[in-house]
């Protein structure tokens, strides 16, 4: 019981009388408070008043890990804005697939209290669940600590994330073209017997093949990844100092460009500069002049709007299709290695 009664003696008009009183601990100052029990004659009266006040401690309201996720990862949401606030910005990808996540947890784990999850049951889910990479399973252990660090906002006190294991990551590492492979994927005569094969069907749609070939070589001989090469405007191309300025990607899920390097951010800005071939200028100046491109147009674009990623990615798989190139067990990208660079500056277009 929070509240205890005593008897305590006490001088009304030169007579001792007792009178019945009752103390508690105050939960906030750890301080001892005394009270009157008011009128109250003996100890029953006393049990009976002190059994009418309220609580001092409310039965800690049980908080299931639903409760937590319910308004994590939403647009516009407390949760979001605390973590822009951190210094945490997420584009709209990252914040969907975290959602996603969050709503595989509450289907398993919703109806559990945080202090409730104990590592084995997480890792044993994790381990029965074929379908997933390593990586995938990392990225939902990383969204469990997301749910620990927003419990104290949910009135979650007193509770630390556990420190899961790791699981190891079985991606294929990002494998390296022969210079036999490159002479025959790089070949301007494949790019041609390519094009006419895709636009076999639909030559109304065909626009050529120099585009999506020229953003390749830049790619390769650049180091550039495949969304900086789609975002390359006119503007960026120093050819006086043979140099090229990298400073943004097309992000496809928005269908917009970023104006910063992937390893920056809108507040924290980042670009790079490479260079430039001198065999690969002469490509580039011949085909931004026959376009008539401006500064501020896109150099590789289809139908007026920059080149969309998966078609990308399609032509470099039939064009390492049609060159016979071996790609089983094998992780190819259109970037190349440093030693494959040099190779590539050595090559004549």
């Amino acid at each position: 019981m929070d509240y205890h009664i005593f008897r305590k003696p006490k001088i009304v008009k030169g007579k001792t009388v007792h009178r019945w009183y009752y103390y508690y601990i105050d939960p906030v100052t750890g301080k001892k408070v005394q009270k009157s029990c008011g009128k109250c004659k003996n100890q029953a009266e006393a049990y009976a008043f002190i059994s009418n006040l309220p609580p001092l401690f409310e039965s800690s309201k049980k908080i299931k890990i639903a409760d937590i996720a319910k308004w994590m990862f939403i647009p516009g949401g407390d949760h979001l804005n605390r973590l822009e606030k951190l210094g945490r910005v997420l584009d709209i990808k990252t914040i969907k697939n975290k959602r996603h996540i969050l709503e595989i947890i509450v289907e398993n784990f919703g109806n559990l209290e945080l202090k409730d999850l104990k590592i084995p049951m997480v890792i044993e889910f994790l381990s029965d669940d074929e379908d997933h990479s390593g990586s995938w399973k990392n990225n939902f252990l990383t969204v469990l600590n997301d749910l620990y660090e927003e419990a104290p906002f949910c009135g979650v006190e007193n509770i630390s994330a556990p420190k899961f294991p790791k699981f190891r990551r079985n991606t294929i590492k990002k494998d390296i073209f022969t210079t036999e492979e490159l002479n025959r994927l790089f070949s301007e005569e494949l790019w041609s017997k390519l094009n006419s094969l895709m636009y076999e069907k639909c030559p109304q749609y065909n626009e050529g093949y120099k585009d999506i070939y020229l953003m390749f070589l830049c790619c390769s001989m650049c180091g550039l990844r495949i969304g900086e090469a789609i975002a390359l405007r006119k503007k960026q191309f120093m050819f006086d100092q043979n140099m090229l300025l990298v400073d943004g990607f097309f992000k496809h899920d928005s269908k917009e460009r970023a104006n910063f390097n992937k390893c920056g951010s809108a507040d924290n800005q980042k670009i790079r500069v490479v260079p430039l071939p001198e065999n690969l200028v002469g490509a580039m100046k011949e085909y931004i002049a026959s376009l008539e491109i401006g500064p501020e147009d896109y150099v590789f674009t289809r139908y007026n709007l920059p080149l969309r990623k998966h078609l990308v990615e399609k032509w470099f798989g039939r064009a390492m299709e049609l060159a016979g190139i071996e790609t089983e067990g094998r992780k190819l990208t259109p970037t190349l290695s440093e030693v494959h660079l040099h190779y590539a500056n050595e090559t004549k277009l």
